[in-house]
């Protein structure tokens, strides 16, 4: 009976061993975490450097988004959205 119950339980090298995994899980994780902060970061700072548009009013102030509009590149094969916007300028 003395002897299993000197057995029982945990040896210090288990420990330390399990305290090892546990630290280069939480390393892994902290690097993983970081880096994906990082990207969210890039992204977030990409988007908010767009400026916003002014608020349209009045016919000269769509003239003005029109003709802005009609100088920017636009994605090729997006047409939907040109056919659209023509549909609401027709409409005001």
């Amino acid at each position: 009976m003395r002897r299993l119950l000197l057995r029982a339980g945990f040896s210090a090298v288990e420990i330390v061993i399990a305290v090892a995994v546990v630290a280069v899980v939480g390393f892994l994780g902290y690097i993983f975490y970081n880096n994906y902060q990082d990207k969210q970061a890039a992204e977030a700072s990409a988007v908010t450097d767009v400026p916003k548009a002014p608020a349209i009013t009045t016919t000269s102030d769509l003239d003005k988004a029109s003709a802005t509009i009609d100088e920017a590149v636009l994605d090729s094969g997006n047409d939907d959205d040109l056919s659209e916007l023509d549909g609401e300028l027709a409409e005001f």
